[in-house]
């Protein structure tokens, strides 16, 4: 009896380690300055590059740099179509998000000796371990999509689905996992406002809350007999992105973004499952500057952002550089 209450322990911590820093689908930093004013009517293409690097993980028990590194780069075009038709005052809008990524990480793994129980006890022998994985990550899918331009704020409201068509493989480490391998609802509202008439200066406030549908994993078998199921229900997200900025030439606009997402509710975990960190929450958040440029004649806007994550639990920690290329037709 008292193997198979260890090894429940065990096994909690390590679906808590394996599942919960990915728990979340929404790429927290993906927007900046005017994160709240969609495209022009008509059909856009935003492109999204992130490169992410990390080398601080903390949280669950497990210290700071201790041989932990972390890099990705995501590329994830999003077609936007603004339809010019009227709901409620609001252009109505659409919008598809593919994502595509590489993920690398080093870590300090265990060491599971032949014939030994797993998950192996903490504070045993570890050794570094490095896993990459390439491929399509989850599709962020988005059937309404509503904006108001008012002479000094621009609002925006929308409902999205992500669908689990990444690589959802147990079997990879946790941070290179492609799929969350479970559907996510989530809702969106926005505002940038524009305190000037001239509208050289601008504030944004970009608020996103995931609802997480249930996550079907493996099974193992206790010691003592019978059989742990690790089906969980991860908790819901709140994202919130802000940005400061002012024009400084016709075209040009410098400012100061920034990000805070945190886990709001507990993960459901099956009642057989018992660990002491079920209880932990994710959260990140990340400051910096960004510089936007326009092109009116070629419909071209880009921008490039860079943050510093100064504060993560059960979470990576580290620098996110995100490049934004968009074209209206």
């Amino acid at each position: 009896m008292k193997k198979n209450f260890l090894s429940l322990v065990a096994l909690g911590l390590f679906v808590s380690t394996s599942v919960r820093l990915h728990a979340q689908h929404y790429p927290a930093g993906s927007e900046g300055v005017k994160g709240a004013t969609l495209p022009p009517t008509g059909l856009s293409i935003e492109d999204y590059n992130s490169f992410y690097y990390a080398d601080q993980l903390t949280g669950f028990g497990v210290p700071a740099n201790q041989g932990f590194h972390s890099f990705s780069y995501t590329q994830a075009p999003r077609l936007i179509w603004m339809t010019g038709w009227n709901i409620l005052g609001a252009e109505y809008g659409m919008a598809i998000r593919v994502p595509v990524a590489y993920k690398e990480v080093t870590f300090q793994a265990p060491v599971v000796p032949p014939g030994s129980m797993f998950p192996p006890p903490m504070g045993g022998p570890t050794t570094s371990s490095t896993h990459s994985q390439f491929g399509l990550e989850d599709i962020q899918i988005e059937p309404l999509m509503l904006s108001w331009h008012l002479s000094q704020f621009d609002i925006i409201s929308s409902y999205s689905v992500w669908a689990p068509t990444g690589d959802y493989d147990q079997s990879k480490a946790y941070l290179v996992r492609l799929g969350g391998g479970y559907w996510t609802h989530m809702l969106t509202l926005g505002v940038t406002w524009y305190p000037d008439t001239e509208k050289e200066w601008a504030i944004s406030l970009l608020n996103r809350y995931e609802i997480n549908t249930e996550q079907h994993l493996q099974s193992y078998q206790a010691v003592g007999g019978g059989t742990i199921s690790l089906d969980d229900t991860p908790g819901d997200f709140y994202t919130l992105e802000w940005a400061v900025s002012k024009r400084i030439f016709k075209h040009l606009d410098v400012g100061l973004a920034g990000y805070y997402q945190q886990q709001v509710t507990d993960t459901k975990f099956p009642s057989n499952v018992i660990s002491p960190y079920l209880s932990s929450h994710i959260d990140v958040a990340g400051i910096g500057p960004e510089i936007d440029m326009n092109c009116p004649k070629w419909k071209l806007t880009g921008s490039l952002r860079y943050a510093y994550e100064f504060t993560a639990t059960a979470h990576p920690q580290g620098h996110l550089v995100t490049l934004t290329i968009t074209k209206s037709f």
